[in-house]
């Protein structure tokens, strides 16, 4: 990518809703200077939940999985 404006400028384009449309933008959103959480929700209805640009949790059928 380029600059920062030009990353939030695509960021934007990458939200549906209050998701993500991949894991790559729930990353980079999770990520310093661009937010810090990023969600991404697949065709299946499972939720990766990011945090500081690392995996925090993963959410599928009211069961959650959390890493460190």
């Amino acid at each position: 990518m380029g600059s920062i404006q030009e990353t939030r400028d695509w960021l934007k384009t990458q939200e549906d809703g209050i998701y993500m449309k991949s894991h790559k933008a729930a990353i980079i959103r999770s990520s310093d200077p661009f937010g810090l959480f990023g969600t991404y929700k697949d065709a299946a209805g499972v939720e990766y939940n990011y945090i500081n640009g690392k995996i925090e949790s993963i959410d599928y059928e009211g069961e959650t999985v959390r890493y460190k």
